[in-house]
């Protein structure tokens, strides 16, 4: 089952002034369904990232590959009424995240801020300027982390690091992984926590949490991580913790305290394939802790959000990494997926 699919763009269409909003609207359906990004740059084409790649938009709402002249532009007051759009018209109750280049939106969507940075004593204070806009499109597709499941919670839950590049389906692949844990998929209806920072995975907003989690989750919106995995051992007693984007060692230091205090962990992590994954510093110390399973890369293109390579991480340097590689066909049994742990 595909929830939100087909809303997704829908979501988004409230961000563009006026004289845009026909220019999206009219872009077909199955065009839409299939958008993961827009990006809008001061005075240069529109470009719709999908599962193809990079494209623009003409003036018939069509994509092209084609670069021309005649290709419709944003302009910068065009870029700063989108972003004053995405914060409801009140940029400084979203600026401590503007600084951090970005913006949360109800349904889970991100917009990456471009811009200048205003400096005071060495701290990012506003930005200026702003040159560009992503808009990130989040989906909820049930059902999407069907295979991985049977690989984490197989007998029972295994400490996972998710994997892959940017647009490879970590998020939404974790967001499918949490409501299936949550939801008794395995026979029990695991303690689930959701360190969500940036509001990206539950999709948080004013109206609340908008992305289906399960039944027995509980979200930590705004807290660093560090600090969330903290607070959620001490006080929420969680059978499994999921983190999106584990990205320094201080983090991956507070995983490990959880561990010992008898915590499983699913957490993402960006990179181009498993070597590189390896020699990430935050990724390294996890590994070579021994507490972790499973390192599961996940496609790109349209292989996005299916599995690639599952490794199984060995507690010793010595130790080989035994890996299964699906990258041929990305078909595989659940009978397989089990000799993995």
């Amino acid at each position: 089952m595909n929830a939100g699919k087909s809303t997704a763009f829908n979501d988004i269409i409230y961000l563009f002034p006026i004289k845009y909003k026909n220019l999206f609207f009219s872009i077909n359906e199955d065009v839409k369904r299939e958008i993961r990004e827009i990006r809008i740059r001061s005075s240069k084409p529109i470009v719709i990232v999908t599962a193809k790649g990079s494209a623009f938009l003409n003036s018939a709402s069509r994509l092209t590959y084609i670069l021309s002249d005649s290709l419709p532009t944003v302009s910068e007051n065009d870029l700063k009424e989108i972003v004053s759009r995405a914060c409801s018209y009140s940029v400084y109750s979203h600026q401590e995240n503007i600084n951090r280049g970005f913006i949360s939106l109800e349904g889970g969507h991100r917009i990456g801020v471009c811009g200048t940075a205003v400096k005071e004593n060495g701290k990012t204070v506003s930005v200026k300027n702003i040159s560009a806009v992503n808009i990130r499109f989040s989906k909820e597709i049930f059902g999407c982390a069907d295979k991985l499941f049977a690989t984490v919670f197989d007998s029972k839950p295994h400490n996972t690091i998710v994997a892959g590049p940017p647009l490879s389906g970590k998020t939404t692949v974790l967001r499918d992984l949490i409501r299936q844990a949550s939801s008794g998929y395995s026979g029990t209806y695991y303690k689930c926590a959701v360190l969500d920072e940036r509001g990206e995975i539950s999709g948080g907003g004013s109206s609340g949490n908008t992305c289906r989690l399960g039944p027995n989750t509980d979200v930590l919106t705004g807290y660093g991580k560090a600090e969330a995995i903290e607070i959620a051992v001490r006080t929420l007693s969680p059978d499994i913790i999921f983190s999106d984007e584990i990205a320094d060692e201080k983090e991956a230091e507070e995983i490990l305290n959880g561990i010992m205090c008898g915590v499983s962990f699913v957490v993402t992590a960006h990179c181009t394939d498993f070597n590189e994954l390896c020699e990430r510093p935050c990724i390294k110390l996890l590994k070579e802790s021994g507490y972790f399973m499973n390192a599961v890369v996940l496609g790109t293109g349209e292989n996005v959000g299916k599995i690639k390579n599952i490794y199984r991480l060995g507690r010793g340097k010595n130790e080989k990494n035994r890996y299964y590689d699906f990258s041929d066909d990305f078909r595989f049994e659940r009978e397989l997926l089990r000799k993995i742990n």
